[in-house]
């Protein structure tokens, strides 16, 4: 990276990261919420496929267990005229089977969400918790380099970046190998880690290059 032209300094604080967990937390729920509803409505829309299983696999064992008899013949017309009277009569089965199964699943969603909803939080405030500290985001014409206290600065060149948004505290920026993992580099609008007219300046710069980046998503 050339001499840079612009250096943004922040720092990512426990507000910044309280903020994520719960956007990141909702939307957990709203995934978890959506698998249970698909995994009980397969389930219940199952149930009357499976009770008519029986018959076939009954007419099954015959076949594999006593031959193709006369009996065996007689006992399958038979099973096969009954197929049709039965499934009408097991929908009204099934269908009363299917509400107390969601019933159920209701009252399972109900009681689980808490723990669900308090250990979801637990690992999220954890993973945001690791992003906290001291940044410095240093930027020329070619791409921008930020770096962190400890660890090994990660350089972005403008041709990389395939996603920028802008929300109202935050800057997002990502090449695409970031963006396929859902993560970016969010760069606060506002800091006290640096004269406030200064940042200002900075960051209508890195905006300027970010705005020019080839792909916006």
């Amino acid at each position: 990276m050339s001499e840079a032209c612009g250096d943004l300094r922040y720092t990512i604080t426990a507000a910044h990261t309280r903020h994520w967990v719960d956007e990141a937390l909702e939307r957990e729920m709203r995934r978890d919420d959506a698998l249970a509803e698909r995994l009980g409505g397969m389930q219940q829309r199952a149930v009357l496929p499976m009770l008519m299983l029986l018959p076939a696999c009954g007419a099954g064992w015959l076949l594999i267990h006593r031959g193709a008899t006369l009996e065996t013949g007689i006992t399958l017309a038979l099973a096969a005229l009954l197929l049709v009277p039965a499934w009408h009569l097991a929908r009204p089965f099934a269908a009363r089977l299917r509400s107390t199964m969601a019933r159920q699943q209701a009252d399972s969603t109900a009681t689980g969400r808490p723990l669900n909803r308090a250990l979801a939080r637990l690992t999220l405030s954890m993973r945001f918790k690791r992003l906290q500290g001291a940044y410095r985001v240093q930027f020329d014409a070619q791409g921008m380099q930020v770096s962190r206290a400890g660890q090994r600065p990660a350089s972005l060149r403008w041709n990389e970046v395939v996603h920028v948004r802008e929300t109202d505290a935050f800057v997002v920026v990502a090449c695409a190998a970031l963006h396929r993992r859902g993560q970016a580099y969010w760069i606060p609008k506002d800091t006290d880690a640096m004269d406030p007219a200064a940042y200002r300046q900075g960051m209508a710069g890195l905006l300027d290059h970010c705005r020019a980046a080839p792909t916006m998503a």
